[in-house]
């Protein structure tokens, strides 16, 4: 492989890098740099001790084949060798992994049946005009200055930039057994509307050849009746609120708050019932209830009547009949969309009956019986298998800083016996334990496993960012925990602040890296 620094226009750059690069497909990674419309790939190259995508500029028909799922031929190993140096677009190094304006596809929670730009547009849908999923779907279907819509012409005056791109596999001129293969069965047989994910996509014929996409939402379902609406009604609510607190006591009400990383403000909740909630800024964003154990924790303690009248475990038959034909269905699981909340059911798609015998009650999971529910926020990625990096009250106050006094997360944090809460403005500037009392149960709660008398060395959160004779800081996400030793080893005292502290005697420490 050639060695490369940098790509050649960043080479003569000064100031920032006008060019955005949006992800569209991730194996392989493909995408579009907005600002001229050039359509890329990323090729894998070693970075240190790491590797990083450099990305080179494809043809249209390149992009629109890979989307497509024909691949690329020889392209990008010839790519990877450096034959293709005149079409780097953007190469890793240098402290940047990502180009300096990056946006990228998220992961979907039910399997897609295509890969293409359609999906920007999707998420865009009701997004506020200045959000960035509004600006990257404007520039994708019409370019900086111009105005996005949900009917995207394939041919002919105004017709979209990348036609073949909208929906990978269906390019302009494509015929309705085509549109089939690709999207699968319409929602009335014969007709030419298709569900993608909760939404519908319309189809325009001119002379049997496809001219137009169009994109349609049906009119909202009101929530089901039954446990699982609590469940959805907690979506979007905030951590600590009453609907959260529903879903805490079906869950069981205790169990460990995970962080992912130091650098992810998204939060882990597995409760002790077989229910996993994730939350970020201080609201939730998924529940997933297991229906059966597995590695991950036991099942849900109330599944029986999760669905009232159905047996144990639920069916996809049973969930038909109580909660009504799925919105959409790929890849074993079923997707009931309910205005901005959705439900995916997950079902086992062969006889695995004693895979888990050493979590499980026995109980035989055949095929076509439930392994878990999801409620999501729409346009939310919540996958299963969030990294469990550590867990504790650490991320309790880091995400209580910023929030007003009324959040009732911050309510939560103020009722913790030893707990001092400092607000500047109505909001939580500080939250400092060990300097009122009920030092070793805060101690010990602070990051799970930590003794309830600590030293300064039994923070297991990596190499501290900066370090003094008696201070250690870490910088995080959403703030930055301080801890202070007065005898310069045991912790007297451990502040989480979202500014810095002043006047400290502290240099640069390690580079902190999670562990």
């Amino acid at each position: 492989m050639a060695k490369r620094t940098k790509d050649e226009q960043g080479s003569k750059r000064r100031g920032p890098d006008p060019r955005h690069f949006v992800q569209v497909a991730r194996r392989p990674s493909l995408g579009v740099e907005v600002s001229t419309g050039r359509a890329w790939v990323g090729v894998d190259q070693q970075v240190g001790h790491g590797s990083a995508d450099a990305l080179f500029a494809l043809t249209e028909e390149q992009y629109a084949a890979a989307l497509a799922g024909e691949g690329l031929g020889p392209f990008e190993g010839e790519c990877w060798r450096g034959e293709h140096d005149d079409l780097l677009l953007f190469h890793p190094g240098g402290g940047s992994w990502y180009p300096e304006r990056w946006s990228p596809c998220r992961a979907r929670m039910l399997p897609p049946r295509f890969e293409g730009e359609l999906w920007w547009h999707v998420d865009a849908w009701d997004e506020p005009a200045d959000s960035a999923r509004a600006e990257v779907s404007r520039r994708l279907a019409t370019g900086p200055d111009g105005t996005a819509d949900r009917v995207f012409r394939l041919v002919g005056d105004g017709a979209h930039p990348r036609p073949a791109a909208l929906i990978g596999g269906l390019p302009p001129g494509s015929d309705r057994a085509r549109a089939r293969a690709v999207l699968g069965d319409p929602v009335e047989a014969g007709g030419d509307v298709y569900a993608v994910e909760g939404d519908r996509v319309r189809l325009g014929y001119a002379d049997g050849g496809l001219v137009e996409i169009a994109l349609e939402r049906p009119a909202p379902r009101p929530l089901p009746e039954g446990p699982v609406r609590a469940f959805l009604a907690a979506l979007g609510e905030p951590e600590a609120g009453p609907a959260f607190r529903e879903v805490a006591r079906l869950a069981g009400g205790t169990g460990r708050r995970w962080a992912a990383s130091s650098g992810s403000p998204r939060r882990l909740l597995a409760f002790d019932g077989g229910v996993e909630v994730q939350v970020e800024e201080g609201r939730v964003l998924s529940a997933r209830v297991r229906l059966r154990a597995d590695a991950s924790g036991p099942a849900y303690r109330h599944a029986p009547d999760l669905l009232p009248g159905t047996a144990r475990p639920p069916t996809r038959a049973d969930f038909h009949r109580a909660l009504g034909l799925p919105s959409a269905t790929g890849a074993g699981t079923d997707l009931y969309r309910y205005g901005t909340r959705d439900l995916l059911v997950e079902y086992a798609e062969h006889d695995e009956h004693d895979k888990h015998a050493e979590y499980a009650d026995h109980t035989e999971h055949a095929a076509g019986t439930a392994d878990a529910v999801t409620a999501v926020l729409r346009g939310t990625s919540a996958p299963p298998g969030v990294h469990r990096w550590r867990s504790g009250e650490f991320t309790l106050f880091l995400d209580v800083l910023g929030r007003p006094e009324a959040h009732p997360l911050v309510a939560h944090v103020r009722g913790l016996p030893g707990v001092r809460l400092t607000l500047r403005r109505g909001a939580v500037a500080e939250v400092e334990i060990g300097g009122r009392g009920h030092r070793s149960e805060r101690f010990a709660a602070f990051v799970d496993g930590m003794p309830g008398e600590p030293t300064r060395a039994d923070l297991p959160l990596g190499a501290p960012t900066e370090r003094g004779a008696h201070d250690d800081l870490w910088d995080f996400a959403r703030g930055r925990i301080h801890v202070h030793s007065s005898d310069g080893t045991a912790v007297s005292t451990v502040t989480v602040r979202r500014e810095p502290p002043h006047g400290l005697a502290v240099r640069p420490g390690t580079a902190h890296r999670d562990r």
